[in-house]
């Protein structure tokens, strides 16, 4: 690091489970085989990893001892020092999702020193690296806090995009988490409620061929994405019916996820839910918006690739929910 800034060269430091593009003359450095867990305190709750680690991996690793991290809902399965520097849906920021539960990293600077940085003593430091705007340093351990893992229930069902910003203000009273996959050019949402479960409640895991099913629907979806977002262009008609069949097979993974008792947080591959542009709003402005892009769609009909993805993360400071969405 002392050396590039002698040299001044740009350094990009990834986790590896992000595309990158570095310009000409960067030096790119990846931390992705960085991976081992360095410490775990069960009194405390903490546990200290390498920045490579991913989160699905660190998920299991946790769950062995009932323990688990602040993440819920569709979560895309980056490695732990990606998902500091770009955020994403399900992982919050600042004090949402993951960046909250980051008590204290260790990072060589730009002036190539070893420095440990938290909340306490480095607030413009830490606020700065987990506000998804990228490295201020190179991260090269990470402490997080966790907590007790509760397995949720989902339920999903189809409904109207006109339902939903009719009784929005209740239905995202009715569960802890919603998502909903809406596709502009139909009027039907899928929307999926998450709710913990206590230790009365009764649910079943999902068999081994509803998880296959689960998964082969949504392979199935992203591979009809990619093939639409070549094709959307050049054959509109085609594009508008794999954009149907893509929405019925996500629908059809939902539906094999529904009822079931899951892990809070359902990891999926970066590149699909990544792509897009991504908004963080107050949960009061979801209706409008969802008013405003409906009567533009029906105004200025053309070819859809990809669905609008919503989901509520909740920040434990303010007592509000918020809404990440995702086209």
């Amino acid at each position: 690091m002392a050396q590039a800034r002698d040299n001044g060269t740009t350094v990009k430091v990834v986790g590896g489970s992000f595309p990158t593009s570095p310009a000409p003359g960067d030096i790119l450095v990846s931390l992705q085989y960085m991976d081992r867990l360095l410490g775990l305190d069960t009194n405390n709750k903490t546990v200290m990893v390498e920045p490579g680690m991913k989160l699905s991996t660190l998920s299991s690793l946790l769950g062995t001892i009932n323990l688990s991290i602040d993440l819920a809902g569709r979560v895309p399965d980056l490695t732990i020092l990606d998902c500091v520097a770009v955020g994403g849906p399900g992982l919050g920021c600042g004090e949402t999702g993951l960046g909250s539960s980051i008590l204290q990293v260790e990072v060589v600077t730009a002036k190539g020193e070893l420095a440990s940085w938290n909340w306490d003593t480095n607030t413009r430091q830490m606020g700065g690296l987990v506000g998804g705007l990228g490295m201020l340093a190179v991260v090269i351990a990470v402490t997080i806090k966790c907590c007790p893992l509760v397995m949720v229930s989902e339920i999903s069902y189809l409904s109207s995009v006109r339902e939903v910003v009719d009784t929005w203000s209740m239905v995202h009273r009715t569960s802890n988490h919603q998502q909903i996959t809406w596709f502009p050019f139909t009027e039907l949402v899928i929307i999926s409620h998450t709710s913990n479960l206590d230790k009365l409640s009764f649910a079943v895991s999902q068999s081994r061929l509803n998880m296959f099913l689960t998964e082969a629907s949504e392979w199935v979806a992203t591979i009809i994405r990619r093939l639409n977002i070549v094709m959307f262009s050049s054959v509109p008609m085609l594009s508008s019916v794999l954009a149907r069949v893509q929405f019925i097979s996500l629908w059809t993974a939902a539906r094999y996820r529904s009822d079931h008792a899951h892990h809070p947080a359902h990891f999926l591959p970066p590149s699909p839910i990544m792509r897009g542009t991504s908004w963080l709003l107050p949960l009061d402005c979801l209706p409008p918006l969802l008013h405003n892009i409906s009567t533009w769609s029906q105004a200025n009909p053309a070819p859809v690739t990809s669905p609008i993805f919503i989901q509520t993360v909740v920040s434990d400071s303010k007592d509000i929910h918020e809404t990440r969405s995702r086209t």
